[in-house]
């Protein structure tokens, strides 16, 4: 059995193990910013130092909360975090774990990849994840804190697929998803097991989040409805760097297609029959849908036949895969309306 520790034990033992030589008792009088300054060294100290496959900023944030997330948490229950244990402190020990858990806070979102006020973290203006926030993107290019900079760009990342995830812009998802770094020979990886250096590692997801923020500007000005920019990028299979006249004229006949014939549909013959999904559905009811499918697969043939060419969209791949995607949400009336433009 684990020996129970007081509060003021458990507190030395985490200041000894994260905190030596780090000048934690004369930093817990630090206010605003020269107080987040101290936390980002720290954090970013704490991010660099890996012991047995894990950083030390991990184990940091498993001394309180880590335990949520499927990781066992060091202490439970920690003195720490009880009433009982807290009322044992002195003011002094609660300055120190209130700078402490701060740190640790952050620590925790970092390692995890959770999203995080990052308008409190770093001092600036928007808590906005996203890279049009020009002000996050200068942070994280220019701070010393480069560590902190590379994970919160990864997190920056996941965000974004989970946006486009969410919003079915398979290829802007996919885009982010496989970032190949040509310069290392590697696939983008965790923050924590990649041979990038930090700085390029920022660098490299910064791009590609700017290329699809750069492409769908590009739509909005050309006024393309969400749904025709989406079906462009499908044919292309990936996030071009301009838009290709035979490709959006292909893209938007699919488009008339698919807001004719198809919008709707699939949900139309689900009423019919009175069952409200597929497995449910009669014979008949899965042979109209079938029908429906079929006949828009048959006119993506038939659109890349006249406009595109040979090679482009082929029965077995990727494009083809996500117009019959695109078509099938469309059939369940996921359809974005004009007055929805980019």
């Amino acid at each position: 059995m684990e020996e129970t520790r007081t509060a003021s034990e458990e507190l030395e033992l985490i200041e000894k193990a994260f905190f030596k030589r780090a000048g934690l008792r004369r930093a817990c009088s630090l206010k605003g910013e020269t107080r987040r300054d101290y936390i980002l060294a720290q954090v970013d100290r704490l991010l660099q130092d890996k012991r047995r496959g894990c950083t030390m900023a991990m184990y940091l944030s498993d001394r309180f909360w880590t335990a949520d997330e499927g990781r066992k948490q060091y202490t439970d229950p920690n003195p720490l975090q009880t009433s009982e244990g807290l009322l044992t402190l002195t003011d002094k020990e609660k300055e120190r774990l209130r700078l402490i858990e701060e740190t640790a806070g952050l620590c925790h979102d970092l390692t995890l990849y959770f999203e995080f006020c990052v308008k409190d973290a770093f001092g600036i203006r928007y808590n906005d994840l996203w890279v049009s926030n020009t002000e996050l993107v200068e942070w994280l290019t220019t701070t010393k804190y480069e560590h902190v900079a590379m994970y919160t760009a990864y997190t920056m990342r996941r965000f974004a697929i989970g946006v486009y995830a969410y919003g079915h812009y398979l290829p802007a998802q996919d885009h982010l998803a496989e970032i190949y770094s040509s310069d290392y020979g590697t696939l983008v990886r965790e923050p924590d097991n990649t041979p990038i250096p930090a700085r390029a590692y920022v660098d490299i997801i910064l791009k590609a989040l700017r290329e699809i923020e750069r492409h769908e500007k590009r739509g909005k000005r050309l006024k393309l409805r969400p749904d025709l920019l989406m079906l462009h990028d499908e044919i292309y299979g990936m996030i071009p760097s301009r838009f290709d006249k035979n490709v959006l004229q292909a893209a938007q006949a699919l488009f008339d297609y698919m807001d004719e014939r198809i919008f709707g549909r699939l949900t139309m013959i689900d009423r019919r029959y009175g069952y409200p999904s597929w497995d449910d559905l009669p014979d008949e009811g899965k042979r109209a849908a079938i029908e429906v499918m079929n006949q828009f697969a048959e006119k993506v043939r038939e659109v890349r036949a006249k406009y595109l060419p040979k090679g482009w969209i082929e029965d077995d791949s990727l494009e083809f895969l996500y117009l019959m995607d695109h078509a099938q949400r469309c059939g369940y009336g996921f359809w974005k309306e004009e007055d929805e433009a980019l």
